[in-house]
């Protein structure tokens, strides 16, 4: 049995055609004088003769060392001494026939011993390079898996990137084809095809099989058995990568929603921490406004009393010019005096809202008129489009306006335009208010609605802390948008009347 799968591998073999066009010239070679013979060159082959038996050497046997040696190199020792054996049987007939002496068969017996010496020679000396090196293309192998385990951090690119390398480390490549299947998820070389030649092992990670490699021999190769202790060490190796990737890809995963985590709560924190702050700065804002707001207003009425009573008695003795806008000046800082005290009572005692039905326009136009405006002063007010019905507080949110106005005018220092327009949209009315002043750097305009907050030079910062405290009540929304030198504009959404 074990002789006839010898013949089979033989005859199956790519290389077979090949060793029989040698033998065949080397047997055309060796009967060359015979064949001279036979077509009449009798001095030819007088002469062709002499190689046969040159000083007892038959150099014409010689050539038989040809398909023997290749035949130990390509296919090894056991088809060499085949080869050997037929180049002897072929060498019968000149020794039986045409060189008659005693023993005969002596010459192809010692020929067949020394061409099978020297086909086992050159079969274990190729047989050992092979060996060589193919150790030199698995180790190259491993540690090209191993070095793209370590710079993967995909194991979709890390398996392919496998199946090519171990594609490359096989003896033929062509004929030989690696798949690799993973959960699942098949990577394979190129125009790979399923063959009853094959090896292969599973993946095993922690006792669990992940998965399976196989090597699949399209031509019926042998060193597929030779490759056993190969697909053993690759699935240790690639199954071994497999866990350190993934582990890597959980691990960052983790890290990334360890980020989102830390980042989260340090939101919630810094917002827990404005929350104390503007509740620390309420109660800060209360305690103010019930310890002095009332005891400074009628200290500023008697104040402004007596200023007017002075003006009133210079104006009717005709004094100077200097005198009169020194009490005109007087009055102007008790309005801002008592502007504050306003505002720190507002801001501590702002009643919930008395809705009713409200011209929005009309609401607008009436706000305009609480706010004295300065004569560079332009205003334009494009309320001409359809009237606005809600329902809100009039007082409250009329107040609102008012101070988005009185804020815009104190941005442009009195010279400037201010453009008002109103319209609705998604069931909401809208009112904007946009000045061409000084604007707001964007690192303020989150600080601008919380109380205490100010960049003049006068005022406490409740006004626009007290607008959007106005607006909100009744169901609005405020919203800013500036640019440093070229302008603001708030903008108030209200709720329309259904």
């Amino acid at each position: 049995m074990r002789k006839q799968n010898i013949t089979n591998g033989i005859v199956k073999s790519p290389y077979l055609w090949r060793v029989t066009v040698i033998m065949v010239a080397c047997t055309l070679i060796y009967y060359l004088p015979i064949i001279a013979g036979l077509v009449g060159g009798v001095t030819v082959q007088g002469m062709l003769n002499l190689p046969h038996n040159f000083y007892g050497i038959d150099f014409y046997a010689l050539v038989f060392f040809a398909p023997v040696v290749y035949t130990a190199y390509v296919l090894g020792v056991r088809p060499a001494v085949v080869t050997a054996i037929i180049a002897a049987l072929l060498l019968i007939p000149y020794s039986l026939w045409i060189d008659l002496y005693p023993n005969a068969l002596f010459k192809p017996t010692a020929f067949v011993i020394i061409l099978s010496a020297v086909g086992a020679v050159v079969a274990m000396l190729q047989k050992s390079d092979e060996q060589k090196r193919r150790y030199v293309r698995e180790l190259k192998c491993l540690y090209g898996i191993g070095k793209v385990a370590e710079e993967c951090g995909s194991l979709d690119r890390f398996l392919a990137s496998a199946v090519a390398l171990i594609s490359e480390a096989i003896r033929s490549p062509g004929a030989s084809k690696v798949r690799i299947v993973v959960r699942d998820e098949v990577f394979q070389s190129p125009d790979f095809k399923e063959s009853a030649d094959m090896v292969g092992e599973d993946l095993l990670v922690g006792g669990e099989v992940l998965g399976r490699i196989e090597m699949h021999s399209l031509r019926n190769h042998s060193h597929l058995k030779d490759s056993g202790h190969l697909i053993q060490t690759l699935a240790e190796r690639i199954s071994s990568a497999i866990h350190q990737i993934e582990l890597e890809q959980s691990l960052r995963v983790y890290y990334e929603q360890l980020e989102d985590i830390v980042e989260k709560r340090t939101r919630d924190l810094e917002e827990a921490k404005e929350k104390l702050i503007r509740s620390e700065r309420l109660a800060a804002v209360g305690e103010l406004a019930s310890g002095v707001g009332h005891e400074l207003r009628n200290p500023l009425n008697v104040i402004r009393n007596c200023a007017y009573l002075l003006h009133m008695a210079l104006a009717e003795r005709d004094n100077s010019e200097e005198d009169l806008n020194t009490l005109k000046m007087l009055d102007r800082q008790i309005d801002i005096a008592n502007r504050i005290v306003t505002d720190l009572l507002d801001f501590t005692r702002i009643k919930p809202p008395s809705k009713k039905r409200v011209d929005l326009n009309g609401l607008v136009r009436e706000s305009l008129s609480w706010v004295q405006m300065p004569e560079g002063m332009k205003v334009t007010a494009d309320l001409n489009g359809d009237t606005a019905q809600v329902r809100t507080d009039a007082e409250q949110v009329g107040r609102a306006f008012a101070n988005i106005i009185s804020n815009a005018v104190q941005a442009m220092n009195g010279k400037g335009e201010l453009k008002i327009n109103a319209g609705t949209a998604d069931e909401m009315a809208w009112v904007s208010f946009r000045d061409n002043g000084c604007g707001i750097p964007e690192e303020n305009l989150e600080k601008i609605f919380e109380p205490l907050f100010t960049t003049k030079p006068k005022g406490i910062g409740l006004g626009l802390a007290i607008t959007k405290r106005l607006v909100e009540q009744n169901s609005g929304t405020i919203e800013v948008a500036s640019q440093v030198k070229k302008g603001t504009t708030f903008t108030v959404r209200l709720p329309v009347k259904k």
